[in-house]
């Protein structure tokens, strides 16, 4: 039984890639999925034709030999899978496989099959030609395909058949099979706009898991994400990169005195001051509390110390008021500039490090240090 799973699985999973979105996967697994039922059932089918044509002499052999066809084709979208792993293989694949189907069905329309049955087949175009297709180019797929059965079953004395249908089961067959398409037209729009809000809001809570709530900034997940990302880069490419801890001195004081309320607005006013006063690629995250974290990436720390100079200068001239008062705060800063050598958490502790220096030299400070 485990032999047999892990064959379906691997089997499905035929040219699939660590790099395939979820999306991509799944089409790929349903490509090798419906292109191992086509070929297999259009073989039997097929082989089984060709027998009936000799043991009764009849005219199967042709529909044996149009079946046989099919079920390479078929087999040769798994070729491709396999062997073309190229971008858009995938999408050639479920293209192939298709139009294979679309042009089994319109033979088996015009011949009948098996005592004037094939027709009866074609319902199984719809789901397909949608899931390959997609809502938009699938509608434009199930369309011409509606459309060229009309005419088949409607051309005038028939000249389009080689089967005999009767005008009633003519007419019930296209009815029946526009309404199944509408059906899963239907069912194509409803399903992509479920996954379309869920990818939103899948997209939506990422994002919160990231920004601090107060400050809108980045939090602690966010910008660790982003270092990690900004390391391994400045390490590829031999780049400087410093870091900036901050602290808003004597916050405590702050709460006690004003309230809470007040704390907020201050963590979000100084907040919006550092983000104001950066650069596209550099980021500043509220590391926790009255902290932030800067990463200021292509940049010495003598050049960090010119741009902490200047936000400590600017919250220092910054003023809440607050019913009759006016409340000003200072704040105090570490600079790290990180070297080759530097793991991110010893890289965060200097700056932090360099950070009670400052408090210790009397806060209101930058501290710089190798």
């Amino acid at each position: 039984m485990f032999i047999v799973s892990r064959f379906i699985r691997n089997y499905l999973n035929t040219g699939t890639k660590a790099s395939n979105s979820p999306a991509v996967r799944q089409q790929i697994q349903v490509t090798n999925l419906f292109g191992f039922i086509g070929y297999f059932i259009t073989f039997i089918l097929g082989v089984t034709a060709l027998f009936r044509s000799q043991w009764d002499h009849n005219d199967d052999f042709y529909l044996g030999v149009t079946l046989l066809i099919a079920s390479v084709l078929f087999f040769t979208s798994r070729i491709i899978l396999k062997y073309f792993q190229s971008k858009n293989g995938y999408k050639f694949s479920a293209n192939l496989v298709t139009s294979a189907l679309m042009l089994l069905m319109l033979y088996l329309i015009v011949m009948g099959g098996v005592k004037n049955t094939g027709p009866l087949w074609i319902y199984i175009v719809p789901p397909v030609v949608l899931f390959f297709g997609g809502l938009k180019r699938g509608l434009v797929q199930l369309g011409a395909f509606a459309l060229v059965v009309i005419i088949i079953l409607e051309f005038p004395n028939n000249g389009l058949l080689f089967a005999e249908y009767s005008a009633e089961f003519r007419s019930r067959l296209i009815y029946s099979f526009l309404t199944v398409s509408m059906l899963f037209v239907f069912y194509e729009y409803s399903r992509q706009r479920s996954f379309k809000t869920l990818q939103e809001l899948s997209k939506k809570f990422e994002q919160q898991a990231r920004i601090d709530s107060l400050s809108g900034l980045q939090n602690r997940r966010g910008m660790l994400e982003k270092l990690e990302y900004e390391h391994h880069r400045i390490l590829r490419h031999s780049k400087n990169m410093t870091l900036m801890m901050c602290d808003i001195d004597h916050f405590k004081q702050v709460n006690d005195q004003y309230g809470h309320d007040v704390g907020d607005i201050v963590i979000k006013q100084v907040g919006q001051m550092f983000a104001n006063g950066l650069r596209k690629q550099d980021t500043v995250a509220r590391w926790g509390g009255e902290e932030f974290l800067f990463m200021l990436p292509e940049t010495t720390q003598q050049q960090a110390f010119v741009l902490a100079e200047k936000l400590r200068k600017k919250v220092e001239n910054y003023e809440q008021k607050v019913d009759s008062a006016h409340l000003s705060v200072t704040v105090s800063i570490g600079i790290y500039q990180m070297h080759p050598q530097d793991k991110l958490d010893h890289a965060i502790s200097r700056a932090d490090t360099n950070l009670y220096r400052a408090k210790t030299h009397g806060r209101n400070c930058t501290v710089v240090t190798d």
